[in-house]
């Protein structure tokens, strides 16, 4: 045999004997991570304890309201925000969108605003409601005390945020809970 040719089979031989001692290596460790997986009360686990883990809390009871309870707050939450939502890019598009939700008292207050048409400067508030309160209720009536956030918004797009209350009177007609008069306080 020529050199070459012995070199070829030696390097053969070499690069089986690393592929059967990579192989060895790959089964035997398989098999360590199987027992230890299989004997995990073996290992000692660190324990590692929070400050937080000794407190103890305490559930929060939630008030459930009645079904009618529960849509006389949405609608006057709902209304409060709509009716105290305006700017001067759309004037009176919030009292339309209301008139709906309204008794007739309410759709001739809200009827006999005047709007002032001819503002030359952007202006305008953001309504938000925050919560709502029942205040009184019955079959027949309910008192809501709304507690909102208001953004008014400038022409420099300048913003001032305040809260204010609405006290929304709802009256039931035929199953449905209508608008009969929000004051703000």
């Amino acid at each position: 045999m020529d050199k070459d040719k012995r070199k070829k089979i030696l390097w053969a031989i070499a690069i089986i004997i690393l592929l059967l001692a990579f192989l060895f290596w790959v089964l035997r460790t398989s098999d360590k991570n199987n027992s230890i997986n299989e004997n995990t009360n073996d290992i000692p686990v660190p324990v590692f304890k929070a400050p937080s883990a000794n407190v103890q809390y305490q559930p929060v009871e939630v008030a459930k309201e009645s079904p009618t309870e529960f849509s006389a707050i949405n609608l006057a939450k709902s209304y409060t925000a709509r009716y105290g939502s305006w700017s001067t890019d759309n004037q009176g598009a919030n009292l339309v969108e209301l008139l709906p939700l309204s008794t007739s008292r309410m759709k001739d207050y809200l009827n006999n605003i005047e709007l002032n048409f001819a503002v030359e400067e952007f202006s305008g508030i953001t309504t938000k409601s925050l919560s709502a309160k029942i205040v009184a209720i019955n079959d027949t009536n309910a008192e809501i005390l709304v507690k909102t956030q208001k953004i008014k918004t400038n022409a420099n797009l300048e913003k001032e945020v305040y809260y204010q209350d609405a006290q929304v009177k709802l009256v039931k007609s035929s199953d449905k809970w209508l608008v009969d008069q929000l004051t703000w306080q």
